[in-house]
């Protein structure tokens, strides 16, 4: 009989033990977000691409061997360093002779003075001889600057961009062989909508978020509209100015423009599905409280995309549940990602 009392004993302590597991609900997972001002409400989003301030396409102005290219890809050039050099072979033989003519024409003119002075002299020899002169003085400068347009240099400080040309090319006067970029300072390019052109004017602020340097904001200057019309996308192109001292923002990367009043008043903005409905109209968002959640009921303002201002309710700084409302109820524990 013993034995039986002591059995029983423990199927109830085990019975009593299993409703006490059975009691205990693991914390639900639910994503979070933080309320914080924002101006955006009253802005306007598109998508860029960064764009140098200035390129041009380097190029000999002269026929010959390409001999070398000094430089790389995406190499930082300064004002006049080297960028490519010609064979300088014929051009260099060339000087030599110009230059050898004009000295001789240059001696034979100081001679043919002294008897010119002395009346010695024809008056036509004087002019022949002052006209192979400069002739040989031409030809000598011209020899001089062909010699040096062998060797390219770069016109300002910048980035290379392509190499359109190889060691061993035999290249035609005006043919590319690099690209230089100039973005010491760069530009954003978007096109806004006919319907919202007139509102985009220089007292618009601009930000800039590039996802390629991991959605860092820059502050774009004043912008600059086109005056011409896309006819088919009825939009028009738009650029603004960007420092760019560091040389971080590179020529083609896409970004997202943010324009809104200079003068816009921060409000406090949450996305749509944060907000719920109870049965008598009245609205409410799941507020963190720890580990877990607080009914807080809400006054909602307007509308603005997929998000809704909210008036009366929360503050900068509280943590709302914004995915997985279905699940909690008040009090319910939770982890918030």
């Amino acid at each position: 009989m013993k034995r039986i009392y002591m059995l029983a004993a423990l199927l109830l302590a085990t019975g009593c033990a299993s409703k006490q597991e059975r009691r205990t609900v693991a914390p639900m997972r639910v994503e979070t977000l933080v309320v914080a001002p924002s101006s955006e409400t009253e802005s306007s989003r598109y998508v860029g691409t960064i764009e140098e301030e200035r390129s041009v396409a380097l190029s000999f102005p002269l026929a010959g061997t390409l001999a070398r290219i000094e430089v790389d890809e995406g190499e930082y050039v300064t004002r006049g360093a080297v960028v490519a050099e010609l064979d300088p072979t014929s051009a260099r033989q060339s000087y030599a002779a110009a230059e050898a003519t004009f000295e001789q024409a240059r001696d034979a003119c100081e001679r043919l003075r002294k008897l010119h002075e002395a009346n010695s002299l024809p008056e036509i020899q004087w002019v022949e001889a002052q006209t192979r002169l400069q002739q040989a003085s031409s030809t000598f400068e011209l020899a001089r600057k062909n010699l040096e347009d062998c060797t390219l240099r770069a016109p300002f400080a910048g980035v290379v961009g392509k190499r359109q040309a190889e060691a061993g090319e035999t290249l035609l006067p005006g043919v590319p062989v690099v690209t230089l970029l100039d973005i010491a300072s760069v530009k954003v390019r978007f096109a806004v909508p006919e319907q919202e052109i007139a509102s985009l004017d220089a007292r618009r602020r601009i930000d800039v978020s590039v996802a390629a340097l991991g959605d860092q904001t820059f502050r774009a200057g004043a912008p600059r509209r086109s005056i011409e019309a896309n006819p088919a996308a009825h939009t028009y192109e738009v650029t603004a100015p960007l420092g760019n001292a560091d040389r971080r923002l590179l020529p083609g990367m896409v970004c997202r423009v943010t324009t809104s009043p200079a003068d816009a008043a921060e409000e406090l903005v949450v996305p749509l599905q944060a907000v719920r409905e109870a049965g008598d109209g009245s609205r409410f968002v799941w507020k963190v409280a720890g580990d877990s959640v607080l009914r807080t009921p809400v006054r909602t303002g307007r509308f603005a995309g997929n998000a809704v201002v909210i008036e009366e309710g929360l503050s900068a700084g509280d943590r709302i549940v914004t995915e997985g409302m279905q699940k909690i109820g008040e009090g319910s524990k939770i982890v918030w990602e």
